[in-house]
């Protein structure tokens, strides 16, 4: 009896207290989540093992339609392309954002540094599809960047640069580069300035001290921003539908289109792949930047310690 009233008073602790309010805060949340995701996923698992012949939806417990996706040269044709597109986008996200991060962190004057915040996070406040449209008028034959490209004599016809995959990844690094930005920005702001000081004290150059110092510190943000944006391009519908006007097909545009077939027996494996695929990504991603951050730590070092 005694063991019991304890355990009622310890669970009414003030400690304990702090921990039920927490989780009763979360309750929604994760009830929401538990509800619209979970149950969601659940559904289309679900649909996953259903048979679609003959343009009707067949209720049944089979593996038809695993096997159709992982054995079918088209759909792996799907997933290339899908993750072609994910590492371009991504790569030349990674190479525009960081220069951008690394200028604004260091920049001293405040009005500068909101000014250069506030055009890299403009784009986000235009949705996607105004985006879309509107890179699909810059670079459309008759659009702004042919026209000069021309005047500049680069090209005498100009270029086309929209219903293909270059026009996809061009407009898709506009959409997605302040989700790369703000990671890396927020890890180099934290930085701690006296350890490239002391690094240059100990002799290292500029270039030196960013690769032992700066990029082993804004590691963890790279991998956020990697995993972010590699994420976002991967599930991406609505710029490779507009831009790549249905030449461009990757898994997002095929589940639809499987979706509207009420072919949902496929359209349930491939979102299960692609979901699985972006959880192998953000752990391989994260297991990249712990090697980085250890590797380039043990270098500095072993040369300045």
């Amino acid at each position: 009896m005694n063991r019991i009233a304890d355990r009622i008073v310890n669970l009414y602790s003030s400690q304990n207290r702090r921990w039920i309010t927490q989780l009763l805060l979360l309750l929604p949340a994760l009830a929401l989540m538990g509800i619209v995701y979970l149950g969601g996923l659940l559904i289309f698992g679900r649909y996953s093992f259903d048979i679609y012949e003959h343009g009707k939806l067949i209720r049944g417990w089979e593996w038809d339609a695993y096997r159709a996706f992982l054995s079918d040269p088209y759909y792996w044709k799907l997933i290339g392309t899908t993750f072609r597109v994910a590492f371009k986008v991504t790569l030349w996200s990674l190479l525009l954002a960081y220069p951008l991060a690394y200028v604004i962190a260091g920049l001293k004057k405040p009005g500068m540094k909101q000014l250069l915040l506030l055009l890299t996070f403009l784009p986000l406040l235009v949705s996607a599809v105004v985006r879309s449209y509107g890179w699909q008028l810059l670079l459309s034959k008759q659009g702004f960047m042919n026209w000069l490209f021309i005047r500049l004599g680069i090209t005498d016809e100009g270029f086309s640069m929209i219903y293909n995959e270059t026009g996809v990844i061009v407009a898709l690094v506009h959409i997605f580069l302040p989700f790369m930005v703000f990671p890396i920005l927020n890890v180099l702001s934290q930085s701690d300035a006296s350890l490239k000081a002391a690094a240059q004290d100990l002799g290292a150059g500029s270039w030196r001290t960013f690769l032992t110092i700066t990029l082993p510190l804004s590691a963890r943000g790279i991998a956020s921003g990697v995993q972010i944006v590699f994420t976002l391009c991967l599930t991406a519908f609505t710029t490779p539908q507009l831009i790549g006007g249905g030449r461009v097909m990757t898994l997002p545009v095929f589940i639809y289109q499987r979706t509207l077939d009420t072919n949902w027996p496929m359209a349930a494996v491939a979102s299960i792949f692609l979901l699985v695929s972006s959880i192998i990504v953000s752990l391989l991603v994260n297991k990249g930047a712990e090697m980085l951050m250890f590797r380039r730590s043990r270098k500095g070092g072993q040369a300045y310690g």
